[in-house]
């Protein structure tokens, strides 16, 4: 089904904060080599762990709250300078597999950061390594958004502001599983 003889406006570029919740996802990428600098430096275990603990912590959170200060505005943005836009403008909703694939996509990067803090022996040594499997896992994250597609985006962004409320749609019988 091509969309070609559709005529679509560019979306509107979201400014602020677009390059502040980028700002704060490429600063969330540099969390990882901090901590294991900062954590040669210290001779305590106890400081070890701490810098370990809040620089691993910290990397996830960063990028979830980049991406809820972006919003669907930065997604719709981000899709149209990757020239995807003209070719999916027409909103699709996204299907229950997609949506599960793309929450499996979310959920398995933060494993890692997790094993890495409170059991590094099961890592391998090689600083190389370490940062190739970070890496790798902070791809598999920025592509889950884009599997989840823009409504995820405004679920997200919804988690920051106090305001925002939940409401279910509500099926009838007949239409109920």
């Amino acid at each position: 089904m091509k969309h070609n003889n559709i005529v679509v406006q560019a979306p509107e570029n979201p400014g602020f904060r677009f390059y502040l919740g980028l700002s704060i996802f490429v600063l969330s990428l540099f969390m990882l080599p901090t901590g294991l600098v900062l954590k040669g430096h210290v001779e305590s275990h106890f400081l070890k762990g701490i810098i370990l603990t809040v620089f691993w912590v910290s990397a996830p959170l960063m990028k979830i709250i980049s991406i809820g200060i972006m919003g669907k505005s930065s997604y719709l943005w981000i899709k149209y300078k990757m020239h995807l836009y003209r070719r999916t403008a027409i909103p699709h909703m996204v299907s229950p597999t997609r949506y599960n694939f793309g929450l499996f996509l979310f959920i398995i990067p933060f494993i890692p950061n997790y094993i890495l803090s409170y059991a590094p022996h099961l890592f391998p040594e090689a600083y190389v390594i370490r940062s190739f499997i970070h890496f790798f896992f902070d791809l598999v994250f920025v592509s889950s958004l884009f599997v989840l597609g823009g409504n995820f985006w405004d679920k997200l962004r919804a988690l920051f502001i106090y305001s925002a409320t939940v409401t279910f749609e509500e099926k009838p019988l007949h239409e109920k599983a």
